[in-house]
């Protein structure tokens, strides 16, 4: 059942989920910025770790939230701020060292402006369109596309690089200045199955629907073409291709022969 501690007080629930949700996603990149200001940690491991967990901590607290007609808009907030903090950091407008620290590779502020807005505005799109409790909590129309679309850029996409740099060598390949090796894609294949296998599993516990053994077949599909779509993007532009190819391959599931008897869309 859709969790509501506050029956008849379903907004103010919400309210209440978005602050968790939201203090969660912040206390990821704040955490991970006093690290990276310790010296513990550099940036390139700082940014990789806030790249691999952000997206899935928040669909995971979709869980808390009561399924109301509220529910889907007020989830939403939470990456859309995150979406104009980066365009006004990124632009000038206010300063952030913590954000900059955390999340940028080069130090420049503007570099907020590339792949680190589109990871944000990605999850606000999946969010309108995904949304795993339609309105008034029937779960009937649930889908889990946002969980593996999720995992695979997230987890694939954090695992690659994190692979591909202690295990790649020095043979690399790549497009438009990308750096990419054979183990970056073992690792993108490992973190966009692993990632969406726990995002499934986590709400089956919830939506009897979303069974790991039936969508085993479907996450591996849909992480080997993640694989290779993250090898032949161009610098920068990962979290776009990945997310939009991702979704694409998973709304042509049913057209494979694949098992998805789920909703294309779950904005009702």
């Amino acid at each position: 059942m859709v969790f509501n501690p506050l029956p008849g007080w379903e907004l103010v629930w919400d309210i209440v989920a978005f602050v968790i949700s939201f203090v969660l996603i912040l206390m990821l990149v704040q955490i991970n910025a006093a690290i990276e200001k310790s010296g513990k940690l550099s940036t390139v491991v700082t940014r990789k770790v806030i790249h691999t967990f952000a997206a899935p901590v928040w669909v995971v607290t979709w869980m808390l939230f009561s399924g109301s007609i509220f529910s889907r808009w007020l989830a939403i907030i939470v990456p859309l701020i995150f979406v104009l903090q980066f365009v006004m950091i990124g632009t000038g407008k206010t300063e952030n060292e913590d954000f900059v620290r955390s999340m940028s590779r080069s130090g420049d502020p503007r570099e907020l402006l590339g792949g680190t807005l589109y990871y944000a505005f990605m999850m606000v799109v999946i969010g309108i369109l995904w949304f795993y409790v339609p309105v008034d909590g029937d779960l009937a129309n649930a889908t889990p596309l946002a969980l593996i679309v999720f995992g695979c850029l997230a987890g694939g996409d954090g695992f690659a690089d994190v692979i591909g740099r202690k295990y790649g060598g020095e043979r690399k390949f790549g497009i438009g200045g990308a750096e990419k090796s054979l183990a970056g894609m073992i690792g993108m294949f490992i973190g966009s199955f692993l990632f969406s296998f726990i995002l499934v599993f986590l709400f089956s516990l919830e939506v009897a629907t979303f069974s790991v053994v039936d969508l085993i077949l479907p996450i591996i599909v849909v992480s080997l073409v993640a694989m290779i779509i993250e090898a032949i993007t161009p610098k920068g532009f990962d979290n776009l291709t990945i997310t939009i190819v991702t979704i694409i391959m998973v709304l042509l599931l049913p057209f494979l022969g694949l098992f998805w008897p789920f909703p294309m869309f779950s904005l009702f």
